[in-house]
């Protein structure tokens, strides 16, 4: 974050937050005064008040700052000031629920950073880039958290082997350019915006011609044409992921040349663990890519997601887009999904299928309330009739990877090009992660 080391610049009673993330032993000084990461808000005060009730000394340094915990004890941290800042983001109540503000946030942040570190040789210091986004987005500083600054520059530093010249503008997705674009992309593959192309922030060459591309008859001749500018390096449409290791890795995605290629994944069943709440499964291949299907966005729902992801590495490939995946399951397996309201009726289908699964496989989770298929019949009669039309829904889903694909590992390979927006009609990126 912003230094907040003898900085006067927030003022007294701005709030801080200890970050989710910190050295262990950083964690582990500050859990000796019962203090939590991700948890702890503090103020900043710049009163002289007595003698404090707490001094936290965490490196070698000669900064400090002085706060008021939640008890309103006064708290003097002492050390560098990297280690200090490193400590806290500003505080905000809304921060972790309102992503759509985040998101924004973030990409602004790696936008501006590429502007000026490709087109003027800028390196901005982190006070001056919040300043910035700030202006163009409102709750930037009560929402900022400083891997924002430090993930853009790290991409940035991998963007610099792809980019050899300047003189682009820079927007995120359906900005005033690419606006167009996503409205031809929508009409001739008729995918939403992000199947299409998830790139969130867009390079285009300020003299290039847009006319032939938007022009284009299919979806074919769009992305070969997307393809062609991109390989000039005319529009350079990139994915961001936010970085937190030491650097950023890149690949050039390019769904008409990908979809060709064996795919170098062990995409062999491994297992598959059901929730005794019947409210997600997940189905896990040897290679450690794992599709998760659940239900989200309200406590109600009865609409299934997928999303894809790697067991232990910490980051998702992104959802497979329902309409998609349901059409899949249809033409090639001939079999009807079941998603949002549910038919008495349709309760014994879905233990039915279920029993199927249980002989086919053996083991269907790592509950100790799920050992077998009449554990499962005892946790279904106990549920109320969202527990039993939620299981009818998740159990037709499960069925679709389980039992009804010839092939398994054809299966999740569609599942895995999928989730990473790849189909024979989406468009070329470059992901920064």
């Amino acid at each position: 974050m912003a230094s907040i080391v003898e900085n006067k610049k927030y003022g007294e009673g701005h709030q801080v937050i200890l970050k989710d993330k910190i050295s262990g032993q950083m964690a582990a000084k500050l859990r000796k005064y019962n203090y939590t990461p991700g948890k702890d808000a503090f103020k900043i005060t710049l009163k002289k008040t007595p003698k404090p009730s707490r001094i936290i000394s965490l490196t070698d340094g000669n900064k400090s700052v002085t706060l008021l915990d939640s008890a309103n004890r006064k708290v003097i941290i002492e050390g560098s000031e990297s280690a200090i800042n490193g400590l806290f983001n500003h505080f905000s109540k809304n921060a972790k629920s309102n992503t759509n503000l985040l998101t924004e946030i973030k990409e602004t942040f790696s936008l501006e950073v590429f502007k000026g570190m490709i087109e003027s040789g800028k390196t901005y210091k982190e006070d001056v880039l919040i300043r910035m986004v700030d202006k163009q987005i409102r709750g930037t500083v009560d929402n900022y958290d400083s891997v924002y600054y430090t993930s853009a520059y790290k991409q940035v530093k991998e963007l610099k082997r792809y980019v050899k010249k300047k003189g682009y503008t820079y927007e995120r997705q359906g900005g005033p350019i690419t606006k167009d674009l996503y409205t031809v992309a929508r009409k001739l593959t008729g995918k939403l915006s992000d199947n299409w192309n998830p790139a969130d922030v867009w390079m285009v060459q300020r003299n290039f011609n847009m006319k032939p591309i938007l022009n284009s008859k299919s979806a074919s001749q769009l992305n070969s044409q997307l393809t062609q500018a991109f390989n000039k390096r005319n529009i350079i449409p990139i994915s961001l992921k936010q970085v937190e290791g030491t650097t950023a890795k890149s690949s050039i995605i390019d769904p008409s040349n990908l979809m060709k290629q064996k795919l170098d994944l062990d995409l062999s069943f491994d297992r598959v663990d059901l929730s005794d709440s019947f409210n997600n499964f997940i189905v896990i291949t040897k290679s450690g890519f794992a599709i998760r299907c659940g239900f989200k966005a309200s406590a109600t729902t009865l609409n299934v997601s997928l999303e894809g992801r790697f067991i232990g590495a910490g980051f998702q490939t992104g959802a497979v887009d329902a309409k998609v995946y349901t059409n899949e399951v249809s033409e090639k397996h001939s079999y009807s999904l079941r998603s949002g309201s549910v038919v008495t009726n349709q309760y014994d289908v879905a233990k039915r299928e279920l029993k199927q699964m249980f002989n086919k496989y053996g083991r269907l989770s790592n509950s100790d309330d799920l050992k077998n298929y009449n554990d499962a019949i005892k946790l279904f009669n106990k549920g109320d009739k969202l527990t039993k039309d939620r299981f009818t829904n998740l159990m037709s889903y499960m069925y679709s990877f389980l039992i009804k694909p010839r092939d398994f590992k054809e299966h999740m390979k569609f599942c895995y090009f999928t989730s990473k927006k790849l189909t024979t009609d989406s468009g070329i990126y470059l992901i920064l992660q």
